[in-house]
């Protein structure tokens, strides 16, 4: 992610790894870790980077999700995801505290292979929603209220192997 690169990184990684079942389709397993100091709800352009939205610490979420992928037409993809996450909210002055998101996501893409086997990439575009969250603490759920439940549009790049 380009914004590992930046002074307040979210220090996110991913990972993911798919098995092919039948021609067009493939069941996917992935991994993922960020951190965030604001609500993500917030749309682009309204209040993103504001401080008076930044959360009295941040959220850690790590977690694991299943997948399934769909070739659609040459090259065009489309995903839909299932991810369990652990939140951990860190508080100024407060003991660590422990919640539980899900996160669904669905992606369209387009991936290019160089090589068969070998590199590919896939830029996308991501559809977020996150229907529950339990353990957030007051301040945090104060913050994520004023804000959707979903993100739309988040774009996405991803790079990998096939063999």
């Amino acid at each position: 992610m380009l914004a590992n690169a930046l002074p307040d990184s979210p220090h996110f990684a991913y990972l993911e790894a798919d098995v092919t079942l039948g021609e067009p389709g493939a069941l996917a397993f992935g991994a993922l870790t960020w951190r965030y100091h604001a609500p993500i709800g917030i749309p682009y352009g309204s209040a993103q980077g504001d401080p008076a939205e930044d959360y009295p610490g941040f959220v850690r979420s790590v977690g694991a999700g299943v997948g399934w992928r769909q070739r659609l037409y040459r090259g065009l993809t489309a995903s839909a995801w299932a991810f369990q996450l652990l939140q951990l909210y860190s508080e100024d002055h407060q003991p660590v505290r422990a919640g539980y998101q899900l996160f669904l996501q669905a992606r369209v893409g387009w991936r290019f292979h160089v090589g068969e086997p070998g590199f590919w990439f896939e830029p996308a575009v991501a559809f977020n929603a996150w229907p529950i969250e339990v353990g957030r603490p007051d301040l945090f759920r104060e913050k994520d209220e004023r804000w959707p439940s979903y993100f739309l549009f988040e774009p996405w790049l991803n790079l990998g192997w096939s063999w």
